[in-house]
C-alpha cells in the first residue's frame, strides 16, 4: 500500500518538548504531523525520528516541491 505525505503540518517536534501522553515508539526523539493521502482519503498521521536530521530532510522536500512524498508500507498492519 502506499502512502502519499502532502505536506507538515507540525515538526519537527522533540520527544521531551510534548505536554500530551503519547506512544512514542522506541528510540524515536522527533515527531512530524502531516497530512497523508490513504487509499484516496486525507488525514492527519504522526512520523516518528530517532534523528533530527532525518526529519529535517522531510522538511527540506516539502521545502522545495509541491509533490507528495510517497511511502510504501508493504504490509505495515497500522495501514492495511
Amino acid at each position: 500500500m502506499e502512502v502519499k505525505v502532502w505536506e507538515i503540518l507540525q515538526g519537527p517536534i522533540a520527544v521531551e518538548d510534548f505536554n500530551e501522553d503519547y506512544e512514542i515508539p522506541e528510540g524515536s526523539e522527533h515527531l512530524l504531523v502531516c497530512r497523508v493521502e490513504i487509499d484516496g482519503e486525507l488525514e492527519e498521521d504522526n512520523f516518528w525520528f530517532e534523528d533530527l536530521n532525518d526529519a529535517y530532510e522531510w522538511v527540506k522536500y516539502f521545502s522545495a516541491t509541491a509533490e507528495p512524498l510517497i511511502i510504501d508500507t508493504g504490509s505495515d498492519p497500522e495501514y492495511n
